[in-house]
């Protein structure tokens, strides 16, 4: 691998559409360095908040060990992920590290941001091919991530 290439980022969360973006990356850019990228949400405890609980007395908020919790698991879950997608391209014989992040934003501007921070080459994304009507309402990382970002963009759906 040459030291002076970019790094070619991978986003990853352990689906087969993120494994098949890690093999893709693998053997289309076997001499870049692969950052494998798996974003977590801190505060997730609080965005599934009940706004009232059985009752209808109002607010039902965890305690802050309960959030602490929660967002533990998911750091945990993230670097887990990372660390696994990372080992996959390793596998494949290319250089590898993991990434794991806490969303900023949302996914796709975290991912977006790191692209920009490392200077990626490009950045690899599984699709899950939602569909017109799911991804309107879901929303779409990979079409995300085409429309935030000025360097290629690599789209790789999972064999079936």
């Amino acid at each position: 691998m040459s030291e002076d290439r970019h790094p070619v980022l991978v986003a990853y969360d352990g689906s087969a559409e993120s494994q098949a973006a890690v093999e893709a990356a693998a053997e289309l850019f076997p001499d870049h360095r692969l950052v494998v990228v798996s974003v977590w949400e801190p505060g997730l405890a609080m965005a599934m908040v009940s706004t009232t609980d059985i009752t209808g007395a109002g607010y039902v908020v965890p305690t802050p060990e309960q959030m602490a919790r929660v967002d533990g698991a998911q750091r945990d879950r993230a670097t887990g992920a990372a660390e696994s997608g990372a080992q996959l391209a390793r596998d494949r014989g290319v250089a590898a590290e993991a990434l794991p992040v806490a969303d900023e934003k949302d996914v796709v501007d975290t991912i977006a941001a790191i692209a920009r921070r490392l200077d990626a080459s490009a950045v690899v994304v599984g699709s899950r091919g939602l569909g017109a009507f799911k991804s309107g309402l879901f929303g779409s990382t990979s079409r995300g991530l085409l429309r935030r970002l000025e360097r290629p963009v690599l789209v790789v759906k999972a064999p079936e």
